[in-house]
């Protein structure tokens, strides 16, 4: 510890805090984020990740707050808790300027600012939005600092275990820098945090205080304090909870933080030592049962029944009794508890204002809330995250009591450089997401039509060509929806049917592909799955013919790559060579492709003639036929992998959207191959999007039905009744989740970015640009 932090250690806490640094009850702050708090007291702090336990099943509910429960009962002998919500208001400007794009000079700027305008527009129809972190502070006391560092860091990383596995909350221990970046926020709103630990090293008098502590705190107010840091004044008035109802809501926490303000709430929770708890608890019966006999000594006297008994008295002693049960023989500890709440604001109507509100809600769950009037100092060390409670109140519940005291509210899913989807439908808040960050870039937009779903893809189309220039596009499109877009944003439309003066040869290999080893070999699988989809029917092809295919297709391959031939070999070149094998199969299967490579079909036996480097790629397969559809569909998907290649030795990212794409499961060749893309894809730069409205009929196929349940990304748009069940049953959605995709406005739906769902609303203004463009509704195009 640095010599001016121990002379703070040192300093007198008898009476009125002498400095602002005296008032902020903590001593030390190492690198690691271990602080000392005076008097053997050691503290550590974990940012916990969110759980959407507002809209998760009633079920999924009660294993949450058993979990948590258990969470808190592994809490070693001595440690203190202390949760930590944290609502902080952000300005609706300073959030877009997060979201909107700045001018890039290509020619597209245009759409840049109508997309900032929109952006505006949808954050404006919230009053304020709201940001809410939550922190979990361990504390113990132990004259051994370095045993008390180790002992907090083991308790860290024990609960870190223990709720990565609560429907994946992640939890990350903080340092130094972080933690005085939580307290600077709570202390010095609306100004910049300056902590660098190089700097810090360079002063030789610098106390960690200096970066978090403010100016001045005016403390003769004994109900409010006032914070001021030079241009920002701040009101702060901390209340407690003062009374529980005998069965406490889960709504206490999340209500709280759903108020639009700068609120903290801090619950302190001291389990006991089951033997110390049972001790406790056996005293109190004791002390009750001697007030129940004198109270029976009065009857006996007043002439009234032995077993009369005060109610108050009586209701006590079945709680104690059920208590010392629950200690007993459900492996409950007492835990010592108090939940105190900081509100802010800058003016004192306001901050009155919300008093009230705060109240309101407390009223609401049946508790009692009061203002610890001459107190504020240590109910301001009470609310910050630093693990000390140096007020009197507390309250003793079980731990499973506790444990509805969670910190999980409304999830919210905000990644910078992300693409926006919309709002969120429960707090306002934007909903921004970036697919690069999931395990997996790959997904699903699900919908009706008329849902959005096409309106959602062409956001994120458009999102990701303006801000991410190293990336490419590439959109398989059955349905000539893509076509306006493409065009707007100068890239390449190429026609794909039977009429088309545009070819793509079927046989292209990209001799640089060795995602699967050798080249030639993978290309050869994926080629006899083409032809499969082809020429062999439901069934597919028999071992002999795919046998001679696959001889022929590698003798091509390997002159190609040894130099024996120039040109790329086509489907006309396979037959022929097949023709030229003194086999009646070989014979039969060259017939079965002429109509593909001399007759009416042979749109695919031609070399490629069309240009495929722009960055942004529409393949038109609007013009195929229901004989070549499947068949295109694949041979486009293997134009895509070609180029997928080439990117990733280039360093630059492929996307992938897929419009229909149920079609490529009603061939199991198409199928496979359609899999086979996907699951290769993450490794290779690739997100594919998979676009369908068709749920029933995807999901009668058990791969595609697996895709679904364990994909990163998925766009629920609005669903048929059937529909909406059957992706219930399927992703474990509960009824209140599945109101969000039932019966919604177009662009309404739900987002689930890798274990976090988020009901949306991506409606944007009709009278933009962008809706026009995006727009595939009949009369607005």
């Amino acid at each position: 510890m640095r010599k001016k932090e121990k002379s703070e250690k040192e300093a007198s806490r008898q009476g009125a805090p002498r400095s602002v640094k005296e008032l902020v009850a903590y001593d030390a702050l190492l690198p690691g984020g271990q602080m000392y708090l005076g008097g053997d007291v050691w503290s550590v702090s974990l940012r916990l990740g969110d759980i959407n336990y507002a809209i998760a099943t009633q079920d999924q509910q009660l294993d949450i707050v058993d979990r948590w429960g258990q969470i808190l009962n592994s809490v070693g002998n001595g440690v203190s808790v202390e949760e930590t919500i944290m609502t902080r208001t952000l300005d609706p400007e300073r959030v877009s300027a997060q979201i909107t794009m700045a001018p890039a000079g290509d020619g597209h700027d245009d759409l840049r600012e109508d997309f900032n305008r929109n952006v505006r527009r949808q954050l404006s129809g919230s009053s304020k939005s709201t940001v809410t972190d939550k922190y979990l502070t361990f504390s113990l006391s132990n004259s051994d600092h370095e045993r008390a560092i180790n002992l907090l860091n083991r308790q860290a990383l024990s609960v870190q275990s223990q709720l990565r596995s609560l429907y994946g909350c992640e939890a990350v221990k903080l340092n130094r820098r972080e933690r005085l970046r939580v307290l600077h926020s709570l202390l010095r709103r609306g100004t910049r945090f300056t902590f660098d630990e190089d700097d810090f090293a360079a002063r030789r008098h610098a106390s960690t205080k200096d970066y978090a502590c403010p100016w001045a705190v005016d403390m003769r107010d004994k109900r409010r304090l006032t914070i001021d840091d030079g241009d920002v004044s701040m009101l702060h008035q901390v209340l407690y909870v003062s009374d529980f109802p005998d069965y406490l809501s889960d709504q206490l926490i999340a209500d709280l933080t759903d108020i639009k303000a700068d609120i903290t709430v801090s619950v302190h929770l001291t389990p006991e030592g089951k033997a110390e708890g049972l001790k406790l608890v056996n005293r109190k019966i004791a002390e009750m049962e001697m007030q129940a006999a004198d109270e029976r000594s009065k009857n006996r006297k007043r002439h009234q029944p032995d077993d009369y008994l005060p109610h108050d008295l009586s209701e006590s002693m079945d709680e104690a009794a059920e208590m010392r049960d629950d200690l007993k023989h459900q492996g409950e500890r007492l835990v010592s508890s108090l939940v105190v709440i900081d509100v802010c604001a800058e003016t004192e109507e306001r901050l009155d204002r919300l008093v009230r509100d705060v109240i309101a809600v407390i009223d609401a769950q049946s508790c009692v809330a009061d203002t610890l009037t001459y107190m504020q100092g240590d109910a301001l060390n009470a609310v910050l995250p630093l693990g000390v409670n140096p007020l009197p109140m507390r309250r003793t519940l079980t731990t499973s009591g506790a444990a509805i005291l969670l910190p999980f509210t409304t999830q919210e899913l905000f990644q910078a450089g992300g693409v926006m989807a919309g709002t969120n439908a429960r707090s306002g808040n934007a909903v921004v997401y970036d697919r690069a960050q999931n395990m997996n870039a790959n997904g699903f937009i699900l919908g009706t039509a008329g849902s959005g779903k096409s309106q959602a893809a062409k956001n994120e189309i458009t999102q990701i060509f303006l801000t991410r220039p190293d990336d490419d596009l590439v959109v398989i499109d059955p349905e000539h929806e893509f076509t306006p877009l493409c065009m707007q944003l100068g890239g390449e439309r190429i026609e794909i049917g039977e009429s088309s003066p545009s070819h793509i040869n079927a046989l292209d290999i990209e001799l640089l592909d060795d995602s699967e080893g050798d080249p030639i070999r993978s290309k050869c699988a994926a080629a006899l799955n083409m032809i499969g989809a082809l020429i062999g029917g439901d069934e597919g092809m028999d071992k002999v013919a795919r046998a001679l295919i696959d001889r022929c297709l590698m003798t091509l391959y390997r002159d190609l790559r040894d130099g024996k031939r120039l040109l790329m070999p086509t489907l006309a070149d396979l037959r022929d060579m097949l023709e030229s094998l003194d086999e009646e199969r070989a014979h039969e299967a060259a017939q079965a492709l002429e109509i593909y490579t001399a007759g009416s079909l042979n749109a695919f036996a031609h070399p490629t003639d069309v240009d495929v480097r722009n960055r942004m790629v529409v393949y038109d397969v609007s013009g195929l036929g229901a004989e070549l559809k499947t068949f295109g569909m694949m041979v486009v998907l293997d134009q895509v992998w070609n180029r997928v290649v080439r990117n990733r030795a280039q360093g630059r990212r492929t996307w992938l959207w897929v419009d229909e794409f149920h079609m490529l499961f009603s061939n199991p060749f198409a199928a496979d191959y359609f899999l086979r893309l996907y699951k290769r894809g993450r490794k290779w730069g690739l997100g594919v999007t998979g676009i369908t409205q068709n749920i029933e009929e995807l999901l009668l196929n058990d791969e595609a039905r697996l895709m679904l349940s364990n994909s990163s990304f998925l766009l629920l748009m609005n669903q048929t009744a059937t529909d909406a069940a059957a992706l219930c049953e399927l992703l474990k959605l509960s009824d209140e989740q599945r109101e969000f995709f039932t019966g919604v406005q177009p662009g309404q739906g739900m987002l689930k970015s890798a274990e976090s769902y988020i009901p949306f609303d991506g409606r944007i203004d009709t009278s933009s640009r962008l809706y026009r463009l995006f727009s595939t509704k009949f009369g607005e195009e």
